[in-house]
């Protein structure tokens, strides 16, 4: 998708979304939901057919305050974002029939962006579905590995332990690290090398 329609897009998207309390946190536009959560909406965008048209695919999710400090304080060389927590394509949540993952937004090039459809799935799915998640014990469960709520799959391995932490469940947490670090330990991939590190930084920190 050309930088400048994109930057049209997100201009646009921001005003109609601002209505609903979101606002932009660090390049994301995030929806603050009490103390330790934020509701979290990215657009995956695309042309189709060089003809300028615009589809949409939206993911939601949610950002855990606590967890991604907690994250970053095991991760010091990481940059700081506002990666979701979880997260799941807006799509999904939508109920009745759909025969598309996307949302058409526009047909065609200079053609104003067409965002009603989009942002009435996003109000009436997204957000309920952010809100349902802002409760430790809920992202905990969605984050046990395998998870299918983070589009990286080897980041609930490191999430998920953290999250039991926050939970008040540190030794179960370490036994979860200390148990995947011993089926990883002779594999000579850099994931397995890299939570081999994670792992030993966890066990300093936490035990």
């Amino acid at each position: 998708m050309p930088m400048t329609a994109k930057k049209e897009l997100d201009a646009a998207w921001g005003e109609r979304i601002k209505e609903y309390g979101f606002r932009k946190y660090r390049g994301r536009d995030a929806l603050p939901i009490g103390e330790d959560w934020f509701g979290w909406l990215g657009l995956n965008t695309g042309t189709r057919n060089n003809a300028g048209a615009v589809d949409v695919l939206p993911i939601v999710g949610v950002h855990w305050k606590p967890l991604a400090q907690a994250y970053q304080e095991l991760n010091p060389q990481l940059p700081k974002s506002m990666s979701p927590t979880v997260s799941q394509p807006l799509y999904k949540l939508v109920e009745g029939p759909r025969n598309r993952t996307e949302w058409r937004v526009r047909e065609g090039s200079g053609e104003p962006f067409q965002l009603d459809q989009l942002l009435d799935a996003t109000v009436h799915w997204g957000i309920p579905f952010m809100e349902s998640l802002c409760h430790p014990e809920v992202v905990a469960d969605l984050l046990r590995p395998p998870s299918k709520f983070n589009p990286n799959p080897a980041v609930p391995w490191k999430t998920y332990p953290l999250a039991l932490v926050l939970t008040g469940r540190r030794s179960e947490a370490l036994d979860f690290v200390r148990e995947h670090a011993l089926e990883v330990v002779d594999k000579p991939d850099m994931a397995s090398k890299t939570y081999l590190e994670y792992a030993d930084r966890f066990s300093e920190r936490y035990s």
